[in-house]
């Protein structure tokens, strides 16, 4: 064991050494100056005194940023720009309608993002990619502007916030011009996980001929290998992972007017009947059957129901030739008009005219016997557009 003193002496000479590694001469390490352009020697400190003096005498400026613009002044700074605007494209692009092109909420919703483009010919040239995409690989590939991108400050007549019979994007002033000009391509139309995978191996080994003649930022881009997995953007995020059927849902809407019976895509939703909203201080009821009876949403059952089967026996809504449902889940029940299988179909819109002139004469009896009484005490509300039946229906 070393004594006290011997470690004392072991750390000074430690001390010692790292001053000395600091403390070398100037002419050596990081530390050396520049050698003169003529001679290569190094300069002395008095050469040095001597040159700040006599630059000092002469009044040369200091050297200054090239790169440093004043804010004061109007036009200094430069506009943004990307290097892939400046390029011009080798090839003619197509000047093909784009809308048919253009995504769609029907696709997918798992697909690839196989290639963005920026500036101002960026929907020709991802409408060029899409050409070849369809031409050559039997791909099915669709475009995606920035600024039909839904959750962004435009969400006007954008899916999915957008009503159910929009299918893609319809924008109108201001958000049209309001916009960024970036297409991105999408290709695919996979209903899996496991199917965008290996749709996803495929996109990267293409390398279209497009590419090599279109703006790009590096030059050695050529090919489709920076693809990517993606969503439709389009598709609500319930739709992409639907969780399981809930079973007490199922056993509410096995009435004979049950949504569930109908064939068709869409309906028109003209009432809705919900419980009442409430805080309890005694705790909250179990969502169970013992629990519904004791729930005021008990009632909205009841009433949906009361209403669907007097609405199926008035000669007034059987003159219009359309079915009644009624939808029951935890929290409402809807009653529901018609069968459609596009979102926009003319019948629907003539049916919707039809109940807002019907909404206040089936409330009321007969004005000329009186003899009739109201088919509903509720008045309904044809809603602004169709319901899409698919996803209330047990998967």
């Amino acid at each position: 064991m070393k004594s006290p003193i011997a470690t004392l002496a072991l750390a000074g000479s430690l001390a010692t050494l790292t001053v000395c590694a600091y403390g070398q001469s100037p002419k050596s390490g990081f530390f050396r100056p520049a050698a003169t352009p003529k001679t290569g020697s190094q300069p002395t400190a008095s050469a040095t005194s001597s040159a700040l003096a006599s630059g000092s005498q002469a009044g040369a400026s200091a050297p200054t940023d090239p790169n440093i613009r004043p804010a004061n002044v109007a036009g200094a700074m430069p506009a943004l720009d990307y290097p892939d605007q400046n390029q011009t494209p080798k090839i003619a692009l197509p000047q093909d309608a784009i809308e048919p092109y253009l995504l769609t909420k029907d696709v997918g919703p798992f697909m690839v993002l196989a290639k963005t483009f920026r500036g101002p010919d960026a929907e020709r040239s991802a409408l060029a990619l899409v050409l070849e995409l369809r031409n050559e690989y039997q791909l099915p590939a669709y475009i995606l502007r920035s600024k039909d991108f839904p959750r962004n400050s435009n969400i006007r007549n954008v899916p999915p916030t957008a009503p159910a019979g929009m299918d893609r994007a319809r924008l109108t002033d201001p958000e049209r011009v309001r916009s960024f000009d970036e297409a991105a391509v999408l290709v695919g139309n996979e209903k899996t996980l496991k199917g965008t995978e290996e749709l996803l191996h495929r996109v990267k080994k293409i390398r279209p001929k497009c590419i090599d003649n279109l703006p790009k930022l590096y030059a050695w881009q050529t090919g489709l290998s920076k693809a990517t997995r993606t969503t439709n953007p389009y598709v609500p995020a319930q739709n992409l992972f639907p969780g399981h059927n809930d079973p007490f849902v199922t056993r509410m809407n096995k009435g004979p007017n049950s949504l569930y019976n109908c064939t068709a895509n869409y309906t028109l939703e003209v009432a809705n009947f919900s419980g009442r909203g409430s805080f309890v201080i005694a705790g909250t009821q179990p969502l169970n059957d013992l629990g519904l009876k004791k729930s005021p949403l008990i009632t909205a059952a009841e009433d949906a129901e009361k209403m669907a089967q007097s609405l199926a026996k008035s000669e007034e809504i059987k003159q219009l030739g359309q079915p009644v449902f009624v939808y029951h889940d935890r929290s409402s029940s809807r009653v529901m008009i018609g069968a459609f299988n596009a979102p926009n179909d003319p019948a629907a819109v003539q049916l919707r005219e039809r109940l807002l002139r019907l909404a206040v004469p089936l409330i009321q009896p007969d004005p000329t016997t009186g003899r009739r009484k109201a088919v509903t005490d509720t008045m309904i509300v044809p809603a602004a557009a169709l319901t899409e039946v698919g996803p209330l229906k047990p998967q």
